[in-house]
């Protein structure tokens, strides 16, 4: 199995939209150096338990990953370089151009995801997998309408009643060895926005990245009916789980992602720049080194 980061530089430099949470200025992270942190501690404890892990970026990130902080990635790719005429607001772009490359079966993790064991493990010989499923259909019921009225040559793959069960993934890890349905996935979502990309600045971009990301995964799981492992289960009922249980670290919890706006808590961030400092003291000063004092 390949493990994969992928980092695309654009959206992560947008300092035009540096307050909008929803365009991933920094990542979402609230300064620099936490986003950076982060990653290294991701990549770190990643690497730990899975050792054949690959980044995927731009020139940008090549100079910072690799030679910069020197992380031990397996491999270094700067494959993005070649979406980098895509718009600035387009964050899920590059995930979606990494999937799209793959060649073998692969689980791609985001950046702010972290491993405490080797939890991956009772879903990586599933043809398709995720972290987890949503029944929250509400983050899309304005998007859905918004594409199919304002955007033209809209793919089959998009249609969708939503007042029916569509199971939609969280894709903080996602994978497989179902390689056709990840080309098929991503063409659909390059088609929607090559079709419509003088239309993205009029609209919520930062939304339409969930559309085209998770939406029409989920989506076309459901007009296939694939199964997809999950490394946590789906209820019947929304359940809340909690992705940022560091307390319960390690006997209840070896998995963390900082989903969402748990990336903007300072009690979690303390963490991830504390366990950084703690077990991977050399990448830690190696990046402080890297920013000024009044910035870290």
């Amino acid at each position: 199995m390949k493990f994969i980061h992928s980092f695309w530089s654009k959206p992560f430099n947008d300092r035009a939209n540096k307050f909008n949470w929803n365009l991933r200025h920094h990542g979402g992270f609230p300064n620099e150096f936490l986003f950076y942190a982060a990653w290294c501690y991701s990549c770190l404890s990643i690497k730990k338990y899975y050792g054949n892990l690959h980044l995927v970026t731009d020139d940008e990130g090549l100079e910072f990953f690799k030679n910069t902080l020197q992380l031990p990635y397996t491999s270094f790719s700067t494959a993005l370089n070649k979406i980098e005429s895509y718009h600035k607001g387009l964050w899920a772009l590059g995930k979606l151009y990494t999937y799209s490359i793959q060649e073998e079966p692969f689980c791609h993790l985001d950046g702010d995801v972290f491993l405490f064991g080797k939890v991956l493990d009772p879903i990586l010989d599933a043809p398709l997998f995720c972290q987890s499923f949503d029944l929250n259909k509400n983050q899309y019921v304005e998007i859905h309408p918004y594409v199919w009225q304002h955007f033209e040559n809209v793919p089959d793959a998009f249609e969708a009643d939503l007042s029916q069960h569509i199971p939609l993934i969280n894709a903080g890890i996602i994978g497989g060895s179902d390689l056709e349905l990840f080309k098929t996935y991503t063409a659909n979502a390059f088609k929607l926005l090559d079709n419509n990309l003088d239309k993205l600045d009029a609209m919520n971009v930062g939304l339409l990245n969930l559309y085209y990301e998770q939406f029409l995964f989920s989506n076309l799981i459901q007009k296939r009916d694939l199964s997809m492992a999950s490394l946590y289960p789906m209820a019947d009922n929304e359940v809340n789980y909690n992705f940022a249980a560091f307390h319960e670290i390690p006997k209840k919890s070896m998995y963390v992602h900082l989903i969402s706006h748990l990336k903007k808590n300072t009690e979690f961030m303390e963490q991830v720049v504390a366990r950084l400092y703690g077990e991977f003291p050399d990448y830690y000063h190696r990046l402080v080194n890297r920013f000024k004092p009044e910035t870290v």
